[in-house]
């Protein structure tokens, strides 16, 4: 089975030098569907596309161009339908077309299989640009909806689907994401040590890391930390790590004060390498989210033997399971306590680590590639 692969968001990280979520998705399926294929000794081929111009090489080879612009491409789809030029010249090559991204093409005579991770700019228009916001998600819906598949990563976010756009159950399948099998390699003891004292940090820290916008829920952190006694904020200081996002000009002004009283630090920026010896020398990840459709940064820190906070709501329960300690996001004084009894109730806080550890097992990038080749055989043999 010839399979085109949507690649756009990964093109555009390479591009710009940052990778995000749906990028590393991609990236990561990629590898993995290349993997299991050739275990399975199955007959698939693939071959990326995506939208836009001068597209770089990838590990998957130079994609495509499918158009040069993608909201061009996509309002005119949902105005007068598929492209048959686009269409002709993508069915040519391949028998089904997977949209990794929200760049979903409209084919006529090529099934389509679009992953969505969540319905955010929908639900919470609050946390998302106002520009031509309805118009967006008026696009968005209709390419939803266009496709004859979806994969999401979470079962709450497939109920998402079905309850704000009525697409029938049987149209979306559950492929949760998966860990990378670095994050499960132990950092040696001394490059840990080296590593904190280039960032000037010691061990026993709360971490945050994440974009710095509203939904991230990073005030409150802020605001739970500011709750401990004022010894502890010296001796367990608040790390952040992530870049600037949105609506985040106060939060930038809370995190300079963290800075001024000496009780945390913000690095906008760190390899993965860095990153990966921060959770396996913090005293947890804390990571309150207000609505995440599956929350990757948990599974890491499990992987990493590193202790979770994270919210009681939307995918977090169902990601974390009793293996971090759950909260109520919009309650500080809830953050707090739960840093409390891991500091205080340091054999609770060993037992997680493992219960997490066990965990993280069942999210692989491969059980993820196993279950996406399922849906092709079931949509392609159609």
């Amino acid at each position: 089975m010839r399979i085109g692969v949507g690649t756009t968001v990964w093109a555009k990280g390479a591009q710009s030098g940052h990778l995000d979520g749906i990028g590393v998705y991609t990236r990561e399926i990629w590898k993995s569907l290349l993997h299991c294929a050739e275990s399975q000794e199955q007959e698939f081929h693939f071959t990326p596309f995506a939208f836009g111009r001068d597209m770089p090489t990838l590990a998957c080879g130079r994609p495509q161009v499918i158009a040069d612009h993608y909201s061009a491409y996509a309002l005119r789809a949902a105005a007068i339908g598929p492209s048959r030029s686009i269409s002709a010249a993508i069915g040519d090559q391949v028998d089904l077309f997977h949209a990794t991204d929200h760049h979903i093409p409209q084919l006529k005579g090529v099934p389509v299989v679009a992953n969505v991770m969540d319905l955010i700019p929908m639900i919470h228009p609050e946390w998302a640009s106002s520009t031509l916001r309805r118009t967006k998600n008026w696009l968005f819906s209709k390419t939803i909806r266009s496709a004859d598949h979806l994969i999401t990563i979470s079962e709450f976010s497939k109920r998402d689907l079905i309850e704000h756009l009525s697409i029938a159950p049987e149209r979306i399948s559950v492929t949760p994401l998966g860990v990378g099998a670095e994050y499960f390699e132990e950092t040696p003891a001394a490059q840990r040590h080296q590593t904190l004292a280039e960032l000037g940090l010691k061990p026993g820290f709360f971490l945050f890391v994440g974009t710095l916008q509203p939904r991230k829920n990073l005030q409150r952190v802020i605001d739970a930390h500011r709750l401990l006694p004022a010894t502890l904020r010296k001796e367990h200081p608040l790390i952040i790590v992530g870049r600037t996002g949105w609506k985040s000009d106060e939060l930038l002004e809370s995190l300079r004060q963290l800075e001024t009283r000496g009780e945390g630090r913000r690095f906008e920026y760190l390899p993965g390498t860095t990153v990966r010896a921060l959770l396996q020398s913090a005293a947890a990840l804390v990571f309150p989210s207000l609505y995440e459709g599956f929350g990757l940064p948990v599974v890491e820190a499990f992987a990493s033997r590193c202790p979770v906070i994270t919210s009681s709501t939307t995918s977090l329960p169902e990601v974390a399971g009793d293996a971090a300690l759950l909260v109520d996001p919009t309650q500080a004084d809830a953050i707090a306590a739960a840093m409390l009894e891991l500091l205080e109730q340091p054999e609770q806080a060993a037992r997680r680590v493992d219960l997490g550890q066990q965990r993280a097992v069942d999210y692989s990038w491969e059980a993820c590639a196993r279950r996406t080749l399922d849906v092709y055989r079931r949509i392609g043999g159609r």
